[in-house]
C-alpha cells in the first residue's frame, strides 16, 4: 500500500464511533420508527451513549422520560458505571449549584458590606486556630519521667 492510501483511509476514520454496530443500529431504527419526524441522518450524527440519546430525544420529542428510556434501553447496551455515574454528577451538579451559587453571593454581600466585621473574626479565629494547634501538640508529646526533669539538658534523653 503507498502512502496516499494509507494517509486517506486514516483520515476517512473518525474518532468518534459510528452507528455500525448491531444493537446501535437497532436502536436507531427503533428511534426513526417511534418517531418519524426524526431523520436518520439527524440521528446518526448522536454519539453513541445511552445517557445523550435519552437527553437529545428529551429535548427534541415530547415524549416522557419513561416511554423515551422504553425505547432507547430495550435495544441499547448497557451503559457503564462510569457513564451512569457521570450522567448522575451532572443531574447532582444542576440541582446544586444554584443554591450554591446564592450562598456565594451572600457571602460576597456580607464580606462587602462589614468588612471591618468580617477581618476581625477572620483573626481571632485564626488565633483561636493557633492556640488549639499549640495545645494539641503540647499534649500530644509524652510526659517526660520526672527523674529527667532534675537532669541537666545535656543529659537527657
Amino acid at each position: 500500500m503507498n502512502h496516499t492510501n494509507s494517509t486517506t483511509v486514516a483520515e476517512k476514520q473518525s474518532a468518534e464511533p459510528t452507528w455500525s454496530d448491531e444493537p446501535w443500529d437497532r436502536v436507531k431504527t427503533a428511534i426513526v420508527q417511534r418517531w418519524p419526524h426524526l431523520d436518520s441522518r439527524d440521528v446518526e450524527t448522536l454519539p453513541r451513549d445511552v445517557m445523550e440519546l435519552e437527553k437529545f430525544l428529551g429535548e427534541y420529542t415530547e415524549s416522557s422520560e419513561d416511554e423515551i428510556q422504553a425505547v432507547v434501553r430495550e435495544h441499547a447496551p448497557a451503559p457503564s458505571i462510569l457513564q451512569r455515574a457521570g450522567h448522575l454528577g451532572e443531574r447532582l451538579t444542576g440541582q446544586m449549584a444554584p443554591p450554591v451559587q446564592s450562598a456565594l453571593e451572600r457571602v460576597r454581600y456580607e464580606v462587602d458590606e462589614h468588612r471591618g466585621t468580617t477581618t476581625g473574626l477572620v483573626f481571632v479565629a485564626g488565633i483561636a486556630i493557633g492556640a488549639l494547634a499549640t495545645a494539641a501538640y503540647f499534649r500530644s508529646r509524652p510526659p517526660a519521667p520526672a527523674l529527667q526533669s532534675y537532669l541537666p539538658r545535656r543529659f537527657r534523653s
